[in-house]
Formats: structure tokens, C-alpha cells, sequence
């Protein structure tokens, strides 16, 4: 059974739509296609749920009518008149109730996160509706599901964590049957159901996270995220112009990739296929008959595969003169990071000289005069004697590869690399069982670094094997189970 993702500019009008429904229909049955809001929807969604509270009647009028218009030109490109009509027919429901929630909103004259969540989570069943449509208009059965009735969440509203054995149990209920009874099921991505039968949406990245959570439930042969890439590339192509696809990664390889910058997956969508061994394949609707890249429990063992950059980072070290007071210095830091919702990327000690360092994300903390302010009032709380200094504009480089950091000498290579491109470096971090090699560096040096790097690490070169890579159209006579 496959589990196919589809993202907004992949269903982004009515051509894209009868693309995505050729594709999903060249995949053997059973299948369910997970499909995001259509491209620029959620934000008009967004903006609407926002001006109801605060712009007026006729602003909000005026955004939903754009978003009618895009949903009505996607239906137009539905051939059967019956199918076309039905569609229609659930699309008006879903209109009104999106200008009920708005209406509610505007009322209250203020937007909660529940109530952004239920408008938003529009975009999504729009298209499942639509894409069901569509397909059944060429002649194959089909029928959406939408996830508020089948993802269980807690109710964490713009951010929810997902529950699971519950959503398992719903998936059972609630897809298993159309699958065996041979239809094609078009799923919601991104929204779930909180306990109390709400909509909840799962956060950044949470279309790719429905697909691999219901794969899980569904102990998917295979979850197939198409995306406008044709796979995950050993670099950024605006910094590196030969970057190219790795055919292959391990889930330890992808989860870091992910974590450090990669825009192709979000660091947890790859979690809920990990331990059923589920295989993951990254592929572009652009591009569909290149093989893009298969995620699975193990792959071909390279030092380097790609090299990436997360920036818009801030460096906090924090020295400690009296050993004694480094552990109660790392609970204090930690606390106050976590208590103000500000990610740590990195961390490590030096107990030689009693500094901590840390890699934080920068957005929305109000930049070192603050998040150092707050360091220093969570060190005096806890009665320790400390200097914090913090760095703003910061890059955090990664060098990613399976066994890469387990190589003695591979980070005074890197080191090397740098020192002869004239870049400086803040700070290193090396671990036997990591899968990445990680430096900071100042952001404005952050695309030089990866550059310098992937030439160094990977070059020009095809990557893995060096025999012709297969394309897509023959992967497709293989065995789906390959993890």
C-alpha cells in the first residue's frame, strides 16, 4: 500500500490537479493521496482569519471571494458534469462554514487559535474534495477523508502533537474500509482532531507529517512526499549550481539534513516511519519520472552527502569559573531556553575551560540584548557565578553523512576547507555517533562555507553508485517493500 503527499504548488490549479490524478493513478492499489491546501490559499485563509478580527467586512469579503474563485477554477477542470456538481455542491458547504467562522471571529474581535485552525484547515478539504472529484471523473473510484476525523491530536491548536494509537485506531475505522473496498482515498494533510472532536493543524511542515503518520497507521509499503524538487540535493542549488540528487539516504541522515536547513522535509516527518521501516521517497511532480531520493533504515555508506546551513542563529556562551557550578549553569541555561520557547540547535561543553556554548535560534527573541538578559537573571536565580556573551548572525554549517563524524581526521579537514577559503570559525562540534559534522560561522560567511565544502566533500562527481541511475518508470517494476 502506498501513501502519496502531494504540497500546494503540486495542486496549485486544475492542470496540476489532472497531473497529480494521472500520477496517483499510475500507482497500484491500495493507495491514499494526501494533498495540502492549493499554492497561496492558506495564507489567503490566514489573512481573512486575521482581518476578521480587526479589518472589516469588506476585506475579508473580498479575500474569500478570491479563494472561492480559486476552488471554482479547479472544479471547472472536472469533466463529468455529475461529478463537477457534486464537488461543487460540498465546496459551497465548506464556504459557508468558513464564513461562519469568520463571522464568529469578527464578532469576538479577536482570533483564537482554535478558530485560526478551523478556518484554515479550509484549504485542505477543499482539494480532497476536488482531487476526489476529479479522479472519479476519470474513472477511478475514489473518496476523500478528512484527517479531523482520523488524526488524533492534543489540542494544542497551531501546533498540535499527534496521538498515535488513537490515530491507528481512527485510520482502521475510518480509511481501512475504502481501501479494501478498492477505492482511491484522498486524505487531508496538515489538520488533525483534538480530543474534544476539534480541528487542530499540526504545525510547519504538517502535510508531509499527515502522510508518514497515516502510513504508520496503515503499515504503508512505501510514503512517496512529492514536492517541486526533484529529491534531496547535496546542496543548495542558489549556492551550489552542480548540486545534485542523492539517490539515497539513511532516516538518521535525513532527520539531521531536515534539522540543519534542508527545506525538502521537515525534521519530524521522517519519525513515524522509523520504526516500522517504513521507506520514505522524496519525488518532484516536475519532474516525474526521475527516481529522486529513497529514505530508508540503511543506505550506501558515503563520508559526506550533502552540506547545508540553518541561519538566523545567535552563539550564547556562557564560561563558569567554578567547576563545581557547571551543572547547576547547564540546568539554569536550559531552563531559561526552555521556559522562553527558544530551540537550542547545538550545544557543547568545553570542561576544560568551563564555557558552554550554545547555537539558538534567533526569531522572534528580540536578539542577544534579550535572550542574554534572560540567561543572566536564570544564572543569579540559581546562584551562579557566570559571564554570558552572545553573537548574533550567526550560521550553523553541517557537513551530513553516514560514519562522517567517525572519521578522525574529518574534522581537521573541515577545518582545513575553511581555513583556506578565509572563513572564521566560532565554534566545532564532532561525535562518533552522529551522522553530521557541524561548525558555526558568521551567516554572511554561511553560503561561501557550503561552497567550499561540497567541493571539497562531494565535487562534481555523480553521487552513490556510479552506474547509470534508474529512472522512475523502472522503479516503479520493482517490489514496493524495500526497507
Amino acid at each position: 500500500m502506498i501513501v502519496m503527499k502531494f504540497g500546494g504548488t503540486s495542486v496549485a490549479d486544475a492542470t496540476r490537479v489532472q497531473q497529480v490524478a494521472s500520477l496517483v493513478e499510475g500507482q497500484p492499489s491500495p493507495r491514499v493521496a494526501v494533498v495540502s491546501a492549493a499554492a497561496g490559499v492558506t495564507n489567503l485563509l490566514l489573512d481573512a482569519a486575521r482581518g476578521a478580527a480587526a479589518e472589516g467586512d469588506e476585506f475579508v469579503a473580498r479575500l474569500t471571494a478570491e479563494i472561492r474563485a480559486r476552488h471554482f477554477a479547479v472544479a471547472d477542470g472536472i469533466a463529468d458534469d455529475h461529478e463537477r456538481a457534486a464537488a461543487l455542491a460540498i465546496l459551497d458547504q465548506l464556504h459557508a462554514a468558513l464564513d461562519d467562522a469568520l463571522a464568529d471571529v469578527s464578532r469576538a474581535g479577536v482570533l483564537s487559535a482554535r478558530d485560526s485552525d478551523r478556518i484554515v484547515a479550509t484549504g485542505e478539504k477543499a482539494m480532497s474534495v476536488l482531487l476526489a472529484a476529479m479522479l472519479r471523473s476519470r474513472g477511478t473510484p475514489a473518496t476523500h477523508v478528512w484527517a479531523d476525523r482520523v488524526v488524533g491530536t492534543d489540542d494544542r491548536y497551531g501546533g498540535a502533537r499527534p496521538d498515535r494509537a488513537r490515530t491507528r485506531e481512527l485510520a482502521a475505522l475510518e480509511v481501512r474500509p475504502h481501501l479494501d473496498n478498492g477505492l482511491t482515498v484522498v486524505f487531508t494533510g496538515f489538520i488533525g482532531r483534538a480530543p474534544d472532536g476539534s480541528t487542530t493543524t499540526l504545525g510547519r511542515g504538517g502535510s508531509d507529517y499527515s502522510a508518514t503518520l497515516l502510513g504508520a497507521a496503515l503499515d504503508a509499503d512505501e510514503v512517496q512526499i512529492w514536492t517541486d524538487v526533484p529529491g534531496v540535493l547535496t546542496a543548495d542549488p542558489r549556492q551550489v549550481p552542480e548540486a545534485r540528487v542523492v539517490p539515497g539516504i539513511s532516516y538518521e541522515e535525513a532527520q539531521e539534513l531536515a534539522h540543519f536547513g534542508a527545506k525538502v522535509l521537515h525534521p519530524r516527518t521522517i519519525r513515524p516511519a522509523v520504526s516500522l521501516g517504513i521507506p520514505v521517497r522524496i519525488l518532484s511532480t516536475f519532474a516525474p519520472n526521475e527516481p529522486g531520493t529513497l529514505v530508508t533504515r540503511e543506505a550506501p555508506a558515503e563520508s559526506v552527502k550533502a552540506v547545508t546551513a540553518l541561519s538566523n542563529l545567535m552563539l550564547l556562551t556562557v564560561d563558569v569559573p567554578e567547576l563545581e557550578d557547571l551543572a547547576a549553569a547547564s540546568a539554569a541555561v536550559f531552563g531559561a531556553l526552555g521556559g522562553n520557547r527558544i530551540e537550542v540547535v547545538a550545544a557543547s561543553q568545553a570542561s576544560s575551560r568551563r564555557r558552554m556554548t550554545y547555537v539558538v535560534d534567533a526569531n522572534g527573541h528580540g536578539g542577544c540584548a534579550q535572550v542574554s538578559r534572560r540567561m543572566k537573571a536564570a544564572l543569579e536565580r540559581a546562584e551562579v557565578e557566570a559571564e554570558v556573551a552572545c553573537e548574533e548572525n550567526v550560521a550553523l554549517v553541517a557537513a551530513v553523512g553516514e560514519g562522517a563524524a567517525a572519521v578522525p581526521q574529518a574534522l581537521s579537514q573541515l577545518l582545513a576547507v575553511l581555513g583556506r577559503a578565509g572563513i572564521p570559525v566560532l565554534s566545532t562540534n564532532q561525535q562518533l555517533s552522529n551522522v553530521a559534522l557541524t561548525v558555526a560561522v558568521f551567516a554572511k560567511d554561511a553560503a561561501r562555507a557550503v561552497q567550499a565544502l561540497h567541493s571539497a566533500f562531494i565535487g562534481s562527481q555523480p553521487a552513490s553508485s556510479r552506474a547509470r541511475r534508474p529512472r522512475r518508470a523502472e522503479l516503479l517494476s520493482e517490489s514496493l517493500r524495500v526497507g
